[in-house]
């Protein structure tokens, strides 16, 4: 059923795989006319009004595709196995998004110049948020084939 926990940590895991394809992951500023940015579509060194952008438009489609997962599985309550595939395929593709997100912050964007403030936005956390939910959900839907294979035995 739709209701199940299981559900909402999935319902969770695609909200926060949407915030990560909304917000910036790292901002790094340099100077106060220089900043750089990394987000799902590009990393972006902006030097006064001129930017130079690096486009990394196959982070979000990945990110995208594991909002589809999540909301397909979601509907796949019924079929439990083809439910844990779908949470298995998602956890793959949000570390998968996490891994290459890391790497062009490591090598794009921190390999710009010296010094300078950075931090972590908000965007990186919400993978982090996503994959602990969808290890939630796929804990939680386990228990429940668990659950129904030892009701199938008593009968």
């Amino acid at each position: 059923m739709i209701q199940r926990i299981q559900s909402v940590f999935l319902l969770i895991t695609a909200m926060a795989m949407a915030v990560f394809l909304g917000t910036n992951a790292y901002t790094r500023t340099l100077s106060e006319s220089e900043t750089i940015s990394v987000n799902a579509y590009h990393v972006l060194h902006k030097v006064g009004g001129l930017g130079t952008e690096k486009p990394i438009y196959y982070v979000a489609v990945m990110g995208a595709i594991a909002v589809l997962v999540s909301l397909v599985a979601i509907f796949q309550y019924k079929n439990r196995i083809r439910q844990i595939l779908f949470v298995a395929f998602n956890a793959l593709m949000m570390g998968a998004t996490l891994a290459v997100t890391v790497y062009h912050i490591m090598k794009d964007a921190k390999e710009v110049g010296t010094g300078g403030t950075e931090s972590y936005e908000v965007g990186i956390f919400a993978i982090i948020v996503a994959m602990i939910s969808n290890t939630l959900a796929n804990y939680f839907i386990k228990k429940d084939e668990k659950l129904v294979r030892s009701a199938d035995r008593m009968r």
